[in-house]
């Protein structure tokens, strides 16, 4: 089965090995995505009914003008295997929103339309630290660790999402203080982001996904972290170890389930977690790169008799 994933990992894939056409990609998208973020600026959530309609119509007068110039001026630079290859995936994938980007006729398309209508003014995978974004959202917390610090039995889906951003950033720092260490677990991600890609594209998909990541955890990390004892052991784990064992009260189930397991694996675990959630942008950039890399679906019988006639 083709996803909108691997038609957007085949557009890159196609885009990388051309660079006139990915040159001219690049410019449109930024063209587009500062529009977007200039007509978000002159609106806000207060915003009336009337107002939001006007938005839209804007944002989407952007986009049709963005896919447009693409169409114009990417026509014509992709070969014609490359471009057969693109039409054979995008045409078996149902939707309106698929079926815009294949109406241009040029990969790229979905991948400018993805692009520029996610254009924010500000990063929203930026790293906010726990007590910013506790703060910034006390009065939307039930379980009140936010306003508290009082250690709920169970933390809101709020306060698991901070506790597990402040978890990764502290590991990410005390890794940037042990290079052999984090030179040795970035060996073992790049394998386990494979397999993980392939895990959630798979029919299976999130059973197979945290098999792979129990598998990472038991195997590789454990082995990282028994090579690397006397460097770790230079390390200060006091914050990592308290945060750790936070994330045992996380709302997210797939987080709470590797709880037991954190102690015996060791650094790395907080990244392997983070990678827990199928939608970590890492992980998409992974499951895309490995899609897309797929060649042509064979022709159904239906499409090899229609074919003949």
């Amino acid at each position: 089965m083709i996803t909108s994933i691997e038609i957007l990992g085949t557009e890159e894939l196609l885009l990388e090995r051309n660079p006139r056409a990915a040159a001219v990609h690049q410019g449109i998208l930024e063209t587009g995505r500062a529009a977007v973020i200039a007509v978000n600026e002159r609106y806000d959530d207060t915003a009336g009914e009337s107002a939001l309609e006007r938005l839209d119509t804007e944002l989407d007068a952007i986009l049709k003008r963005s896919l447009d110039q693409y169409a114009r001026d990417a026509k014509g630079l992709f070969k014609a295997d490359d471009l057969e290859l693109w039409t054979a995936k995008i045409t078996r994938v149902s939707g309106s929103y698929v079926g815009r980007a294949a109406a241009v006729g040029v990969p790229g398309a979905l991948l400018l339309l993805e692009g520029i209508e996610e254009a924010e003014a500000n990063d929203p995978y930026a790293f906010v630290s726990l007590d910013d974004t506790l703060a910034n959202g006390a009065e939307y917390c039930p379980c009140g660790y936010a306003s508290s610090r009082a250690v709920p039995d169970r933390l809101c889906r709020l306060c698991s999402g901070a506790v597990l951003n402040e978890w990764k950033a502290e590991e990410d720092r005390l890794l940037a203080g042990s290079p052999k260490v984090d030179a040795d677990l970035q060996r073992v991600f790049d394998e386990v982001l494979d397999e993980l890609a392939e895990a959630h594209l798979s029919p299976s998909g999130t059973a197979a996904a945290l098999s792979v990541r129990r598998r990472a955890g038991e195997g590789a990390i454990t082995r990282v972290n028994e090579a690397r004892a006397d460097e770790i052991a230079l390390l200060d784990l006091a914050r990592w170890r308290e945060l750790s064992e936070l994330n045992r009260l996380s709302q997210v189930e797939v987080v709470r389930a590797h709880g037991k397991y954190w102690s015996r694996w060791g650094l790395g675990s907080a990244r392997l977690t983070t990678l827990a959630q199928e939608s970590t942008p890492e992980l998409q950039a992974r499951m895309r790169l490995v899609a897309g890399r797929r060649p042509a679906p064979k022709p159904s019988l239906f499409e090899r008799l229609f074919s003949r006639k």
